[in-house]
């Protein structure tokens, strides 16, 4: 039996009774909205993680990238949407790797960028299905509305694709307040929807709808306009999705470090800096020992203040929750599944770097 707090440091850890809580609470919440739930995992990375939240009710999982989804699928993840377009010789070859094993579903946003996965996956033998990706005003990628029947009658078309529907991400939203992003995510719904209608004007059928992130998904699902819903992060949860207001989940990711260095009774240092924190959204908020904070973070150190607590002395751990979960999942290699304190998997994060 392993206890975290014999674990070496910096871990990464995950409290399996908060993740089962959370997957469910997600899974349950479309459910009752009647929308599949496909998390996107460029927050955990780690396909042990995927396949918990599958066994408690989605639908398959998201991807960022080709290098990511094949990590999933090499991992046993069998149904794989890349919510992003896959461009190039060498990204598409890996697409064709990732279809021989799963269930593969693309974006896609150019007829050129069509043709080119068509005629690698007819070669191949194998198929790809697509979502025609709509621009719901994030100005990222995604066509316009009126642009979506042609690309969908491409696709129908070709060899080696299969139409699934149309997808978009409204990230813009997520972090506005909570009026004007119940607002902003009705816009977003309303710009898809009339890509669907013109597409089925024209006799293309739209299968899935698809987007949605942690931040603004309880208003898609009041929307009841996608169909399926690619928020993932609020599984692990972190101090970013509780400032957009995700409600009703716990934290479930946090980072213990081990005290290095404590000089003063005022001030410490932890032996996880920003290499294992990530700091570009914020700094990571301590929970255990009660009355310390972190006030700032250097490559390998974190800065430790008191604030009321008990003295710290060189050894002590010290468990921060992550400003940001995806952008500290993605600097380590191990996520520690834990129960009470008690280590029951490592789980192996494959999808770390897995930027390609």
């Amino acid at each position: 039996m392993t206890y975290v707090w014999e674990l070496d440091t910096p871990a990464l850890l995950v409290d399996l009774d908060a993740l089962e809580h959370n997957a469910s609470l997600m899974a349950q919440r479309c459910a009752e909205a009647g929308i599949a739930w496909r998390p996107h995992v460029k927050a955990c990375k780690a396909p042990a993680m995927a396949l918990r939240m599958i066994k408690a009710g989605a639908v398959g999982v998201t991807c960022a990238k080709a290098s990511e989804a094949l990590a999933m699928a090499q991992g046993g993840v069998s149904d794989i949407l890349i919510a992003n377009e896959v461009v190039g010789e060498q990204k598409v070859a890996r697409l064709i790797e990732v279809a021989r094993l799963a269930t593969l579903c693309v974006a896609i946003d150019d007829a050129t960028n069509i043709r080119e996965i068509a005629a690698a996956a007819d070669a191949a033998g194998v198929e790809v299905d697509l979502l025609v990706d709509i621009d719901v005003n994030l100005h990222r990628c995604g066509i316009t509305p009126e642009e979506a029947p042609a690309l969908c009658a491409l696709v129908e078309d070709l060899p080696g694709v299969r139409l699934r529907g149309l997808m978009g991400y409204e990230g813009h939203v997520m972090g506005l307040p909570d009026d004007e992003k119940e607002r902003e995510t009705a816009a977003s719904a309303g710009i898809i929807e009339r890509a669907r209608q013109l597409c089925d004007a024209e006799g293309h059928s739209i299968g899935v709808m698809s987007g949605g992130g942690s931040g603004n998904y309880r208003y898609v699902l009041q929307q009841a306009v996608l169909s399926e819903l690619q928020a993932g992060g609020a599984a692990l949860m972190d101090m970013t999705y509780e400032q957009m207001g995700v409600d009703g989940h716990r934290r479930a990711l946090s980072l213990l470090c081990q005290v290095v260095s404590a000089v003063t009774s005022e001030r410490a240092a932890g032996d996880a800096g920003w290499k294992a924190t990530g700091r570009h959204t914020g700094l990571p908020s301590v929970v255990n020992p009660p009355g310390w904070e972190c006030v700032g973070l250097s490559a390998e150190h974190t800065h430790l203040s008191r604030n009321g607590g008990e003295s710290l002395e060189l050894g002590d751990r010290v468990e921060m929750i992550p400003n940001y979960s995806d952008s500290t999942v993605l600097l380590h290699r191990t996520l520690y599944a834990h129960r009470s304190g008690v280590v029951e998997e490592e789980w192996e994060i494959t999808g770390s770097g897995a930027l390609q």
